[in-house]
């Protein structure tokens, strides 16, 4: 059983690509926080480029656990200096609470404008308006420095080696019953070329590995807000593609982090 288990996952983990790739193998340098304001403007509603669009649409399917689903974008400001925040309103519905329409704001910050390392996208607010007061700046510091290396594809013996409780494969019942993984691919995707993905879409996940602390059981690793997804999958039109999302907290409520890397095999 072992060397079967053994095969199987080194056919998966330590296959490479195929076209001749390096790995960054820097690490990202560190993220500062940066004194900008997180509240919303009351300035008139602007239109919104589709590729800032499907940003937002993201930020909210990811939204604090909440199976909220976005109707319309209501209105978004963005501010530039050395990076690039965004402030977006939104309309969503909750289908298990009598569908009934809500205002949806999230402030995000694309810190890897700044720190020009895998795409990073940073949450400073996320909250159903009205419910939850706007909160402090990002604080790199504060993430479990378990997860503040830099994301790299997995080792061979990942699956069967001696840190192998850290991870746990997903399985295809819980692919489905967890539709947001296939959103974390099309953010994947969307860190690669940042364009309009709807020609690749939908995409067949064909494997997703997670990876936590050994503390966390298999069963919460999906839930847990800290922690590092490798999937492969197939764009529509062929496409093969691998990717990593690291997902991350400082501890404070709305905050989330997401470091993304791609990599295309065919």
């Amino acid at each position: 059983m072992y060397d079967v288990m053994l095969d199987k996952a080194t056919l998966w983990v330590d296959e490479p690509p195929r076209r001749k790739r390096k790995l960054d193998t820097q690490p990202p340098p560190q993220i500062v926080d940066y004194s900008l304001p997180t509240s919303f403007s009351d300035s008139d509603e602007e239109e919104i480029d589709p590729v800032e669009r499907e940003k937002y649409r993201k930020q909210v399917v990811e939204s604090v656990g909440t199976n909220l689903q976005l109707r319309s974008v209501q209105k978004a400001n963005d501010e530039y200096a050395s990076f690039t925040m965004y402030y977006i309103t939104v309309e969503v519905m909750d289908p298990f609470n009598n569908d009934s329409p809500v205002s949806f704001q999230t402030s995000v910050w694309d810190a890897a404008t700044k720190s020009n390392a895998s795409s990073r996208f940073i949450t400073n607010v996320c909250r159903i308006k009205g419910t939850q007061k706007e909160t402090s700046l990002w604080e790199h510091d504060a993430v479990d420095e378990f997860y503040q290396d830099d994301i790299s594809w997995l080792e061979y013996d990942a699956l069967t080696g001696s840190d192998q409780l850290q991870y746990y494969e997903v399985k295809e019942s819980d692919m489905r019953d967890n539709e947001w993984l296939h959103i974390y691919a099309e953010v994947v995707m969307f860190s690669k070329w940042a364009t309009d993905l709807s020609a690749y879409l939908p995409v067949k996940m064909k494997r997703v590995v997670v990876q936590t602390r050994e503390d966390v059981e298999s069963s919460m690793k999906l839930r847990s807000k800290n922690a590092t997804f490798y999937m492969s999958f197939t764009a529509c039109g062929g496409l093969e593609c691998r990717g990593i999302i690291r997902r991350t907290t400082d501890g404070r409520p709305q905050h989330m982090s997401f470091q993304v890397k791609c990599w295309i095999d065919n």
